[in-house]
């Protein structure tokens, strides 16, 4: 028989492992990048990531909600097989279609991005790697469907270990600086592309639907605003900084970012294991997916919010650790950096009910909001607090974003939320985010050791407020197999 809490489980499990493994692979790098690059020149490359990321989130068209509401709609393998394939070939061809546009403008984006066009072949790098992004991210999409998290996690990882191995190269043996770490991840995407089609030729087949199509970017397409909308609340504020302070503080905030990328890194495993999981349960119209949605929220908000604080209980030390003494002012960006992530995370239980039942437009509509209360903020802060402001409004867009989806979705199908406990993992998170850095700055083991009490007293009160009871130790014990 089976139970979807326990599968649910058992692939965020899965997909964790290998995302924690990916960001120890990262880590590793990062000791030498921060010895090699100064933080203005990180804060380029930061800003350079940002705009690419935008272009693929545009280029996308909603696509990766898209191809996962049809393909686990569809009847039967076949039609399985041609909507992957559609989707593939469209993407293909629509995204190599803009790129070759928009290369001739690399010099103009360098010029927008940091009054000189002397970046132009770091953009037009970047731009080249936009559709070989986008067709590992379907292929990997396509892994999700079916759900093969092992798979999915592998595959992950070789790329990530070529990607690092062909940029150190360029960047230290080939003494190429930027255009070499860029350089690199664009060889890997490059090589990983065909291993992926492969690994799902069994989806892949001869044939184009225009039908299914039309279907799928009428979906996706309402998506587009909402993706331009998320943008801006979640990477303009590169912009305001770069504009408003300076290419020192874009770097450091992009290090801090980087502090809680194992957070951020867990968030993708959650959506890549929760989607297809909530809508398996949609379609069949199971009886226990209101409460079962409800207590995954309440378990997100637990696992993230006691990372989070370990994040920024030990940020200065990791800092430290993995770079110099100029990156260490990043620590201050770190906490509410992690409370929006873990804001961000809830979406995907608070927002799941407008994907289910096909309201993408609500995305659109609420988001937008939540992009002007950022720009807004950022605009009116950041001038005064720089980075500091920027992470604190980012956690406001997100925290503002997941309420405004709770609110309209339960409208429309209801979730059985765990109020109290949930209300009361986001009140000890929000406490203890705020006041670690409070914490005195003591001699180095009786520092470590106030901090590690610090959070096992987070830990306590969880468990005596409530928010962590037997349910817990029991959902643990459904990952293990039947004897």
């Amino acid at each position: 028989m089976r139970r979807p809490l326990r599968d649910l489980l058992r692939d965020m499990a899965i997909y964790g492992a290998g995302d924690i493994l990916l960001r120890a692979a990262a880590l590793l790098t990062l000791p030498i990048y921060t010895r090699i690059f100064s933080p203005e020149q990180f804060g380029i490359f930061n800003v350079v990531q940002t705009v690419i990321g935008l272009a693929m989130a545009l280029l996308l068209l909603g696509g990766d909600g898209t191809f996962a509401r049809f393909f686990l709609a569809a009847r039967d393998t076949n039609e399985r097989q041609v909507i992957a394939s559609t989707w593939l070939v469209f993407l293909a061809s629509w995204s190599c279609l803009i790129i070759a546009i928009s290369l001739p403008f690399s010099g103009i984006f360098s010029q927008i991005a940091f009054a000189t066009p002397a970046y132009a072949m770091l953009f037009s790098l970047a731009l080249l790697s936009v559709p070989l992004s986008l067709l590992n991210s379907m292929c990997n999409q396509a892994l999700r469907n079916m759900f093969r998290p092992r798979d999915f996690s592998l595959l992950n990882l070789a790329g990530s270990s070529l990607s690092i191995g062909f940029s150190l190269i360029a960047v230290i043996g080939l003494q190429l600086g930027l255009l070499g770490w860029l350089g690199g991840m664009l060889l890997a995407a490059g090589c990983m592309l065909p291993l992926r089609l492969w690994v799902i030729r069994d989806l892949l087949r001869p044939v184009f639907s225009f039908s299914h199509l039309k279907a799928m970017l009428g979906f996706g397409l309402p998506l587009v605003p909402y993706t331009i909308a998320s943008w801006i609340f979640a990477f303009s504020d590169r912009f305001v900084l770069t504009q408003l302070s300076t290419l020192e503080q874009v770097g450091l905030y992009a290090i801090a970012t980087g502090v809680i990328g194992l957070l951020s890194f867990a968030s993708g495993s959650v959506a890549q294991a929760w989607m297809p999981h909530a809508t398996r349960m949609f379609e069949q119209r199971d009886p226990a997916a209101p409460a079962l949605f409800g207590q995954v929220l309440t378990y997100l908000l637990v696992a993230f919010g006691s990372i989070g604080v370990v994040l920024t209980t030990f940020a200065h030390e990791g800092l430290l650790l993995f770079t110099t003494a100029a990156y260490l002012p990043a620590v201050v960006a770190v906490g509410p950096l992690t409370l929006a992530v873990t804001a961000h995370v809830s979406m995907q239980v608070t927002g799941a009910p407008l994907n289910l039942l096909k309201r993408t437009h609500y995305y659109a509509i609420l988001a937008w909001p939540a992009a002007l209360l950022n720009v807004g903020l950022n605009l009116w802060l950041i001038p005064h607090w720089g980075m500091l402001a920027a992470a604190w409004t980012t956690a406001a867009a997100y925290g503002f974003l997941t309420l405004a989806y709770l609110m309209v979705a339960q409208r429309l199908w209801p979730i059985a939320y765990e109020i109290r406990r949930s209300l009361s993992a986001i009140g000890l998170l929000v406490v203890f985010t705020v006041g670690a850095p409070l914490l005195p700055d003591l001699d180095l083991g009786l520092r470590i050791g106030v901090k590690l009490g610090y959070c096992l007293l987070f830990a306590i009160l969880l468990i005596a407020a409530g928010v962590i009871d037997t349910r817990e130790w029991q959902a643990l014990r459904r990952l293990l197999p039947n004897r």
